[in-house]
């Protein structure tokens, strides 16, 4: 194997994909990058077992010369790649089992592994089912759900984000147990299917993808679904993975229940500064809000162990019953990143036990829902 490329080309590339693998002392192959090169075809490959994603590139006329494949160290290739100096094109040549990367006056060599040991995904797979997605609508459905994920929670299908097709609607559902958000697509993607499905793609996969949508611009990202097995085809990068097996929370029963609330409109300046101040004062790990809403008016309330405490009122157009709520403050202020109105926030609540819904009142497709912590 043997080409030519510029440093500013595959660091890019090299980049996203360093941060997806690490080091494995037990399987080093999984360590390593699979560069396959074919015509004019360069070819990149890694994979942690559950996951593999592919990217190919076109080489222009003069940049390849020998077809051929190898396995190399992904970190070491990027970090020397990343080395040179601004501008540069790199030589890669593959000889006597070392990858040699020449540049300029700097000639260097890295060992490989055969290629025989990469452990690449079967294709042969049958999809059933697939569609497509606006992608920067997809990309924004992301930003939106994601810190609402299980992170290695004991229940793996919270792991994940929930995407279900029912009604001619399309819906991304991400928890972790203690909150919940939804995202009701309405009209913005093709789709082949006429059946109901569910499936649950797991976090790394969305966290990948979240990464990888910066690096091509295409309009659409198209989904392959079978029964365990997902791939997803984004311009020239091809993803297949693993999918979670499990029975996703019913959140439509908890959507229901919460017409029943009443809604208040609060400040979306006044509520975030309080929610800030509230947690400089309670910086423990289990930092606390309580929400006091009563004769048009809301206390935003917070104290620690150490005898600390803060209160600000906020004027909202409330008459009712006195109601008091504690959350994880860090809760409601990751919400306020993804809140696109600048004027106010809608809150929709029951009593002090219920679960709270939030929507931001210029996204309506969009809703959070956040279980109130028993002090």
């Amino acid at each position: 194997m043997h080409f030519i490329i510029e440093k500013e080309k595959i660091v890019i590339l090299l980049s996203k994909f360093n941060t997806y693998i690490g080091n494995s002392l037990k399987n080093p192959i999984l360590s390593n990058i699979l560069l396959i090169l074919k015509g004019n075809k360069l070819i990149f490959i890694v994979t942690n077992l559950d996951m593999e994603i592919n990217y190919n590139i076109i080489l222009s006329s003069g940049e390849f010369f020998k077809d051929g494949s190898i396995t190399v160290n992904l970190n070491r290739f990027y970090e020397l790649c990343k080395s040179f100096p601004k501008g540069s094109v790199i030589d890669i040549n593959f000889l006597k089992e070392k990858l040699i990367i020449s540049c300029l006056n700097s000639i260097s060599s890295l060992s490989t592994l055969p290629v025989k040991e990469f452990p690449l995904l079967d294709k042969n797979i049958y999809f059933s089912y697939n569609f497509s997605i606006n992608s920067n609508i997809f990309k924004n459905i992301i930003y939106n759900l994601y810190l609402f994920m299980g992170n290695q929670d004991i229940y793996y299908y919270l792991n994940g984000m929930l995407i279900e097709f029912k009604n001619n609607f399309l819906y991304f559902v991400t928890t972790d147990g203690y909150r919940i958000s939804i995202y009701k697509l309405l009209n913005d993607f093709d789709c082949n299917i006429n059946k109901f499905f569910c499936l649950i793609i797991p976090r790394k996969l969305i966290i990948e993808l979240f990464k990888l949508l910066d690096l091509i611009n295409e309009k659409n990202i198209f989904f392959y679904v079978s029964n365990n097995i997902i791939k997803i085809i984004y311009g020239n990068i091809i993803i297949y993975s693993s999918l979670i097996d499990g029975s996703f929370p019913d959140y439509e029963n908890i959507l229901y229940l919460s017409k029943k609330y009443i809604y208040i409109d609060i400040n979306i300046k006044d509520l975030k500064n309080a929610l800030i101040r509230s947690s400089i004062i309670n910086n423990n790990l289990s930092s606390y809000v309580t929400l006091i809403f009563n004769n048009n008016s809301l206390i935003v309330y917070s104290n620690d162990f150490n005898n600390n405490e803060i209160s600000e009122k906020i004027f909202i157009n409330y008459i009712g019953n006195k109601i008091e709520i504690s959350f994880n403050i860090k809760y409601i202020l990751d919400i306020f990143k993804s809140i696109k109105n600048n004027l106010s926030i809608r809150f929709y609540i029951k009593d002090s036990f219920s679960i709270t819904k939030i929507v931001d009142l210029d996204n309506v497709f969009l809703t959070y829902m956040i279980m109130p912590i028993q002090l």
